[in-house]
């Protein structure tokens, strides 16, 4: 791929890790960047990824340098083995990584991990991501102890672990099928090395999370310098195994379904801090988007508010975009004095506030359900702060963070007009597989919202690629070269096709849920219009395209499989419309009934009535 390729798909020219397919019998996995992936007994996936991860202590993963790459396979067997070092400021990780795969369903995956300093982390060592569709199914726990407990993977997202102390797991990926995973660890703080779950949906995730180190223990913890650290994964497969998939070239029929009662969300965009100093072209490219909503971040501790506030005023003037302002308080305040606060900013603005939510700033940061909370009144009387301070205004409530916090810290929903929060898909990892994979979660977000807060409108966003805040550190990632960074304050595939293709698989999987507001992207920034000062990011055109398309009749696309997104919706002035995306980086050859034949390229996304990509 050249450069100029690379860059308009991804917005940066960062080399890519070689994708190696490993097989043995019924067994294959993809082995990339130093990580396992998709691992399958014949057809069916039963662990989406192993991985040897090293987290600093702002829940940074520390970039792996993969050498020395050798593979030995027979029909009936491959032996994988390779070295990676992970820098540090104050010194290297050296790691020296076997895997074995065989025919008869097993695979092993050891490491021994030797500092050359005394290195602190967060957590360093293997993580087992168990597919989101493991959801309900049965699970059978080994603890440390040795002995047994019969539980389940959670249905509805989970707010703390499902699963604590864990030595293996047993549970059976599909009917007449079964996996045991063993789990073993050295860890210099914990003599027992056990392994606990987290459900990775709660970050828009497609897993389940089995990952080394307790979350109950102290965090971060030291490694000890030259003390080599072995850990090991272990599955075993028994069971019916399907053929492989078979990938071939064939075009795909896709058909369009009936017209449904669901109707496509209001389009929002966020409109960060700092709108008073975008550029005109920015400024244009927010009035002329055509947005139902803006979402405004108010920060009362943000020397430049008042001057934020009044730019809002004056870009939204002769617009029909409603306001909604997202407001950050310091807890010194009490919740009236915050509200009151910001109506005399807004009055004095002249800015018409359609919706507010008001959050003190301490939760802007992750807290465990275990943890102990900020002292601050419930968030309820802030919200009655509000409604008393901004009478004629919706007042919402939840989190401006990710799906998270809004799990852990559920809120009184009765005393709400709406609840919202955002999602981010580079918390954990930043490869593009594992980004575009997020949209399989948002379904199980959407289902757990409705869950735990019936009957009140649900906002969703502003969500990005990029991570404009960092609940779980002190502040997102720098990500100045440009790469792919987890936690990154901006990411690179915004800016190219990629981005695109993930914005219209986002809007398309959120549009049977009944949002009343999906928010995408910003209006300026790294997360805005522009790559450069002035050359239109390719994601702008799908905003524009879900703005017009807001309130219409949503028809579902069949035939769509896992590598395709789309929807179609009514349109009241003229024939049926839609997009299909290609979330892959190869192309497809679709056919769409009725309407026409194309050839989608890498994230493509196709208007397939005007056929033409955006």
């Amino acid at each position: 791929m050249t450069d100029e390729e690379a860059i308009r798909l991804y917005g940066t020219t960062e080399p890519q890790p070689e994708l190696l397919r490993l097989e043995a019998g019924a067994l294959s996995c993809e082995f990339e960047g130093g990580a396992l992936r998709h691992v399958k007994w014949g057809r069916v996936e039963i662990a989406r990824g192993v991985s040897y991860l090293f987290r600093d202590n702002d829940w940074g993963t520390v970039p792996a340098e993969v050498e020395d790459i050798q593979v030995e396979t027979t029909s009936s067997r491959f032996v994988l083995t390779f070295s990676m070092k992970m820098r540090m400021p104050d010194g290297l990780l050296t790691a020296a990584a076997r895997v074995e795969g065989s025919d008869a369903g097993t695979l092993a995956f050891d490491v021994i991990a030797t500092p050359d300093a005394e290195l602190s982390t967060n957590r360093c060592g293997f993580v087992v991501l168990h597919p989101a569709a493991c959801a309900g199914k049965r699970l059978s726990v080994e603890h440390t102890n040795g002995k047994l407990e019969e539980l389940g993977f959670p249905l509805e997202i989970s707010p703390s672990q499902p699963v604590f102390d864990i030595r293996a797991l047993t549970y059976s990926p599909a009917p007449g099928m079964t996996l045991h995973c063993r789990l073993e660890a050295a860890l210099p703080h914990d003599r027992a090395g056990k392994f606990e779950m987290e459900d990775q949906r709660n970050w828009s995730d497609a897993s389940f999370k089995t990952y080394v180190a307790s979350l109950l223990d102290e965090w971060p913890y030291r490694l000890p310098d030259g003390v080599p650290l072995a850990q090991r994964v272990e599955f075993e497969v028994t069971g019916v195994s399907a053929e492989r998939e078979k990938r071939d070239g064939h075009t795909r029929q896709l058909r369009l379904g009936e017209p449904t009662d669901h109707r496509l969300p209001a389009l929002g965009i966020g409109v960060p801090a700092g709108i008073s100093l975008a550029t005109t072209n920015e400024h244009t490219a927010l009035r002329g988007l055509g947005a139902q909503w803006w979402i405004v971040d108010a920060d009362l501790e943000s020397a430049r508010l008042s001057e934020d506030i009044c730019a809002v005023s004056e870009l939204r003037r002769d617009l029909p975009v409603k306001v909604q302002l997202d407001a950050v308080v310091p807890e010194e305040l009490s919740p009236d004095e915050a509200a009151s606060l910001l109506r005399k900013k807004c009055d004095s603005a002249q800015l018409q506030v359609d919706a507010i939510r008001i959050l003190p700033a301490p939760f802007l940061k992750s807290f465990q359900p275990t943890d102990v909370w900020p002292n601050v009144p419930p968030l309820e009387v802030y919200a009655q702060a509000a409604r008393r301070c901004f009478p004629d205004s919706l007042v919402g409530g939840g989190m401006f963070t990710y799906f998270t916090e809004l799990n852990r810290k559920r809120p009184a929903s009765t005393a709400l007009d709406f609840v919202g929060h955002a999602t981010c898909p580079i918390v954990h990892a930043a490869d593009d597989t594992s980004v575009m994979e997020t949209i399989e979660a948002l379904e199980s977000i959407l289902l757990s919202v409705r869950l735990m807060c019936p009957g009140v409108a649900y906002r969703l966003g502003p969500s990005t690629i990029a991570s404009p805040r960092n609940p779980y550190g002190t502040s997102p990632a720098s990500n100045p070269e440009p790469r792919r960074i987890p936690l990154a304050s901006s990411d690179p595939r915004h800016q190219g096709q990629f981005g695109a293709a993930w914005t219209a698989a986002y809007a398309a999987a959120c549009a049977h849920a009944g949002l009343d507001v999906l928010a995408l992207h910003h209006s300026h920034g790294p997360c805005g219009p522009y790559f450069g000062s002035d050359t239109r990011v390719p994601a702008w055109q799908v905003l524009e395209v879900f703005s017009r398309a807001s309130g219409a009749p949503v028809v579902p696309i069949e035939g769509l499989g896992s590598d395709l997104a789309g929807l179609g919706w009514e349109d009241a002035e003229g024939p049926m419309k839609g997009l299909v995306v290609n979330l892959t980086a190869h192309s497809i050859p679709i056919s769409i009934e009725g309407r026409t034949d194309a050839h989608l390229g890498p994230f493509a996304v196709l208007n397939f009535v005007h056929d033409r990509a955006v």
